[in-house]
């Protein structure tokens, strides 16, 4: 990992350009931090279960919608291209459901 960044930084010294290395936007890569809780739930979920459900999904869905938004800030892309990909997010949502919980209330 230490020789990758070293290697970007190298690149970006000797003026190649790197998109996801835009500076004016080093604050999205915050954004993208986010997904870290959704992936922890899933992979802890999954190792839990052992199984691919769909708390898992819905986990790894979350992360991907972080993911997405960071990426069009990091690299500086156009939301008016890009917006359909948020369509067919929630077409998966729809289509991956978490299973509901049950309220403490409810009598078994």
């Amino acid at each position: 990992m230490v020789v990758g960044v070293g290697l970007i930084f190298l690149g970006a010294n000797l003026g190649v350009q790197i998109p996801f290395l835009n500076w004016a936007n080093w604050w999205a890569w915050f954004i993208l931090l986010g997904a870290a809780w959704p992936l922890s739930e899933a992979w802890q979920r999954y190792r839990t279960t052992g199984t691919f459900d769909g708390t898992v999904a819905h986990s790894l869905l979350s992360a991907l919608s972080i993911g997405m938004v960071a990426t069009i800030f990091i690299l500086d892309l156009s939301w008016g291209k890009w917006w359909p990909l948020f369509v067919i997010y929630g077409g998966l949502c729809m289509l991956v459901r978490e299973p509901r919980r049950r309220r403490r209330d409810e009598v078994r």
